[in-house]
């Protein structure tokens, strides 16, 4: 009985780590195209950890032309420590470069569809020491996952990329396939396949977490503040607030430098200044110091650059605020010119009623409409009498005799 409880106890310990190790329960499939963000790294560590819970393998279905270290470390040490068996598949005409080729390096199995490129993970911009340390660890990753580790090394040092073909040549991917259930049965696990999706908060961290978006966010919440603030409602400030906290939050994520913040705080202030004085320039100006802000964030990633889309909307956004901040001048020009219905100009030239009498040297009381006006003239007008209001100085006006 003893002998027995003890066989049973033991395989209820080992069932787990032999279950992971084959795979049987078949095959979690995630997919990750675009920027390697903080947004990203919780995505495939949450699919990780929910693969390990259901004794699964994990494909994850690679396309990025790079991101930011602390994202990428964070996702490498979660494949590394993992128990699972985890392969990467870089779909046909999709690239694993620069975090991407880490990414890649660090799973068992990689696989390349046709028209794909793995490497040119030399960092930007380019620091000897900063080279080294990424390229031994780029070097240890081949070599734990047994591939060609100087093939990997010279991704970093020398920027090489490689096409599928030549990954599979010089021993960097294990096959080639058209696709991710080729690519499954190539490497002989289970094409049993489940799909993994992010939950809501992962999916809010994959937008806001992506620098451009961040960046995006951040402006257009400034702007709509700044619109809120020259209308009468409180439905644009506070969309606005949200948006600006939001945009802080997500750089604050991506380990943005404190000077690319301060950078995007202080264009935000200069835009505010639109609304005292300016003529659009000073909201072109506090956009284009925002925009200053957000190349730093991308020059503080080593493994990430800023593309022709990421400068195309930067430039968008920026002649925007510029368009913004001409309105609202335009808008105070109006302003300015439109005399207020309860001015007191309005009523010269109304007449009136004289209710105290008036002397040249002794001022006295008009009715006008419904409302008393203490009131001067240079001649003697008696109660009664009706004027016609002709000036006004300060609250007094000036009356002649109808």
């Amino acid at each position: 009985m003893r002998r027995s409880s003890l066989i049973i106890l033991l395989v209820l310990l080992l069932a787990p780590p032999l279950v992971n190790a084959l795979g049987s329960g078949g095959t979690l499939v995630m997919r990750v195209d675009g920027t390697i963000t903080e947004g990203v790294a919780e995505y495939i560590v949450s699919g990780l950890e929910f693969a390990e819970r259901r004794g699964l393998s994990v494909l994850i279905v690679l396309n990025t032309d790079g991101g930011f270290l602390q994202s990428t470390e964070r996702i490498v040490g979660s494949i590394s420590s993992s128990p699972l068996k985890v392969a990467v598949y870089i779909p046909s005409g999709g690239r694993a470069f620069s975090a991407g080729a880490f990414i890649a390096l660090s799973a068992d199995k990689v696989c390349m569809g046709p028209g794909s490129s793995i490497g040119a993970a030399e960092p930007r911009p380019k620091d000897e020491k900063v080279v080294n340390a990424l390229a031994s660890w780029m070097r240890s990753l081949a070599e734990v996952s047994g591939k060609n580790s100087t093939a990997a090394e010279l991704f970093v040092k020398e920027n090489l990329a490689l096409t599928a073909e030549e990954a599979v040549r010089y021993g960097i991917a294990d096959c080639m396939a058209k696709n991710s259930f080729e690519a499954l049965e190539k490497i002989g696990w289970s094409k049993d396949i489940e799909e993994y999706y992010p939950d809501i908060r992962t999916s809010l961290l994959l937008i806001i977490t992506d620098p451009l978006n961040a960046w995006v966010i951040f402006i257009l919440g400034i702007i709509l503040l700044l619109l809120g603030l020259t209308h009468p409602t409180f439905v644009m400030e506070a969309s606005g607030t949200i948006m600006i906290v939001l945009g802080l939050y997500a750089f604050g994520l991506i380990g943005a430098s404190l000077a690319a913040i301060i950078l995007m705080v202080m264009g935000a202030a200069t835009i505010f200044l639109e609304l005292k004085t300016g003529h659009g320039l000073l909201a072109l100006t506090g956009a284009v110091i925002s925009a200053i802000g957000l190349l730093l964030v991308y020059e503080s990633g080593p493994l990430i650059a800023p593309t022709l889309s990421v400068e195309a909307v930067i430039v968008a956004l920026v002649a925007f605020s510029g368009l913004i901040g001409f309105y609202l001048y335009k808008i105070r020009e109006i302003l300015a010119k439109r005399t207020s219905p309860l001015s007191p100009e309005n009523i010269i030239g109304k007449t009136g009623v004289v209710k105290v009498a008036i002397r040249p040297d002794k001022e006295g009381v008009v009715l006008v409409g419904s409302e008393l006006w203490t009131a001067f003239s240079d001649e003697s007008i008696d109660k009664g009498e009706r004027v016609r209001i002709v000036g006004i100085e300060g609250f007094k006006v000036k009356v002649v005799r109808e």
